[in-house]
């Protein structure tokens, strides 16, 4: 393989990594500009609301007997 070749695929492929930055920026953009449109149409107080029930019922859920005695097994377990 000639060096003049090699130069020529390392090329090609920075344009092919180029365009395939250039397509993900764009697909992420979209994809921003989505969530906020979506993000906008909730009202703050129900948004705080909701994220409080959350967080009640999973520290309900994690210190609950059951529960807790897994959440242990299981990172004793991760442990080894």
């Amino acid at each position: 393989m000639s060096l003049k070749h090699l130069n020529n695929r390392v090329a090609e492929c920075c344009r092919e990594m180029d365009r395939q930055r250039d397509a993900i920026v764009s697909l992420v953009d979209a994809q921003k500009g989505a969530i906020d449109q979506r993000a906008r149409r909730i009202p703050l107080p129900l948004a705080m609301g909701a994220a409080a029930v959350a967080g009640f019922i999973a520290q309900r859920f994690f210190h609950s007997p059951t529960s807790n005695q897994l959440l242990r097994l299981y990172l004793t377990w991760r442990a080894f």
